[in-house]
């Protein structure tokens, strides 16, 4: 099947004019010579790390990823993206042949494959923000496999326009019950893997969030199959989407830190995951690091910036440069540059912005959340920047997570005030699993209250003008979801679980209004 990849030209667009006017993807790595003799990933990393000796052995896995798409994993008819920084356009072209090296061309030049451009014109105004956000990698060669991207850019390369995600995309991968998702994940012979949100995929174990009991339920379930998700289905966002593939056929992860320029820092050691801290709560798993980015480009003017940031009521812009390189600019930027320039321009408001990776510990990141204001965060797999996290996003974050607990406490109070009213110690006692260490309503459990509350004649005495039943059926569907709060998930309750918890709540207030 076909695939799209891009392939940069350069940190500065040196190699732009040269594959424009020879037909040509050209790779960079100067110090590399021939390689179309290399037949194992293993040979191409020992190339590479006699080639580039100072490098550790992150930055030897990844330039060897890099090479090993180049020149094997690239297929002749694939299409092939290369943004043009100095015309702040893309050409998208077909490959033709297989890898080539020119021992004549200049260093830096020499790694090419031939291709048949389609189109060199293509606007970045052209492409819609999804689309863009997964052009955005640092790497210099990678696959764009998001967003339905094949279609797309063959769409941008006969008409220069991105006609968006196919409304019926969705529709392929809606599967009746969990056996037909894991049959069709097994099947060899299916054009695709299936693809759905971690929310979807949780439904089909009727479970609304990924807690404990339920990650290990379904890790047992696909661990049975020989599946596995990718990107794995415990990290991210609820509404991410994920693939279910064989485990044999899980890829090796890249390292998404920029390529040939040897002033940016290079990644550190790889570590075993067994030595890497525990993260319970990642700055990938808040809605609005999964959200496309609102952006303008380096092209763009103050006034363009400054017209979307009110359009939007946003504090803050990212600021995108033809290489997928990352700034930002905000209300504090422009008016210390206002300060300083009256005629001030974008650049002139554009600071550094700090970048964390997807799966960084976020109460790591707090501090400068509220220092700054903002992060960007950049995804997993090809590096682009996947959504922005602000302080309004923590303090959402805070609610979301703390406003079901709050409620429930409420309910747990307002049961307490009237059963102690209502019963003797004794009664209390008596619904209690631990009845020496009871001295009040307070020492019993949402369970306890369904028992003590279950005989007809008890439940009366409590006096409220309520259905017997329906409010035990309550009452066990809010113990239920206290129970799952307790196993720690990221995950938001879901609209069902609120109401529950919300509808309790109402009947309490209303039958005894006292706060």
């Amino acid at each position: 099947m076909t695939a799209a990849w891009m392939v940069r030209a350069g940190r500065d667009g040196e190699r732009e004019d040269a594959a424009l006017r020879e037909g040509l993807a050209i790779a960079g790595w100067p110090e590399l010579g021939d390689l179309s003799t290399v037949e194992t990933r293993a040979e191409l990393r020992d190339l590479v790390s006699n080639a580039y000796p100072d490098r550790n052995s992150a930055v030897v896995a990844n330039w060897t990823g890099q090479l090993w798409r180049f020149i094997n994993r690239i297929k002749v008819n694939d299409l092939l993206v290369v943004p043009l920084r100095r015309r702040e356009q893309l050409a998208i072209g077909k490959v033709t042949g297989g890898y080539e090296y020119r021992a004549d061309a200049p260093l830096g030049f020499r790694h090419v494959r031939p291709m048949t451009w389609l189109r060199t014109d293509v606007s970045r105004s052209a492409i819609l923000p999804d689309l863009h956000s997964s052009m955005g990698s640092l790497l210099t060669v990678f696959e764009l496999r998001r967003h339905d991207a094949v279609r797309r850019i063959t769409h941008l390369a006969e008409h220069g326009a991105d006609p968006g995600r196919d409304p019926g995309e969705a529709g392929e991968n809606t599967f009746a019950t969990r056996d037909e998702l894991l049959d069709r994940a097994g099947d060899e012979s299916a054009p695709s893997a299936p693809r759905l949100s971690i929310r979807d995929f949780l439904a089909m174990w009727n479970a609304g969030r990924r807690t404990a009991g339920v990650v290990a339920e379904i890790e047992a379930d696909l661990s049975d199959r020989g599946l596995t998700t990718r990107p794995p289905f415990t990290e991210g966002w609820i509404d991410n989407t994920i693939e279910l593939v064989p485990v044999s056929v899980e890829p090796e992860p890249d390292v998404v830190r920029p390529i040939e320029d040897s002033r940016v820092p290079a990644p550190a050691e790889a570590v075993a995951a067994e030595d890497l801290p525990p993260v319970s709560l990642r700055i990938g798993d808040l809605e609005s690091a999964n959200r496309p980015v609102l952006s303008v480009s380096t092209d763009d003017t103050l006034a363009a910036a400054i017209t979307h940031m009110l359009a939007h009521d946003y504090s803050q812009l990212a600021v995108f440069d033809a290489f997928g390189g990352v700034r930002a600019v905000s209300w504090e930027s422009i008016a210390k540059a206002h300060l300083a320039n009256r005629e001030a321009t974008l650049h002139d408001a554009t600071v550094a912005v700090r970048v964390v990776d997807h799966d960084a510990d976020l109460l790591a990141q707090v501090d400068e959340i509220y220092k700054v204001g903002y992060v960007l965060v950049r995804g997993q797999n090809d590096g682009a920047i996947t959504g922005i996290v602000t302080t309004a996003d923590l303090t959402q974050q805070f609610a979301t997570m703390a406003r079901p607990v709050a409620l429930i406490e409420e309910i747990e109070r307002r049961l307490r005030r009237r059963v102690d009213e209502a019963f003797t110690l004794d009664e209390i006692r008596g619904a209690s699993m631990k009845p020496n260490k009871t001295n009040s309503a307070a020492d019993l459990t949402l369970g306890a209250y369904e028992h003590l509350l279950k005989p007809e004649d008890v439940f009366r005495r409590l006096r409220w003008r309520l259905d017997q039943q329906l409010f035990l059926n309550a009452l066990k569907a809010v113990r239920h979801i206290r129970n799952d709060l307790m196993h720690f998930s990221t995950d938001p309750l879901t609209a069902d679980q609120l109401q529950a918890i919300g509808g309790l709540v109402n009947m309490l207030r209303t039958v005894d209004p006292r706060p």
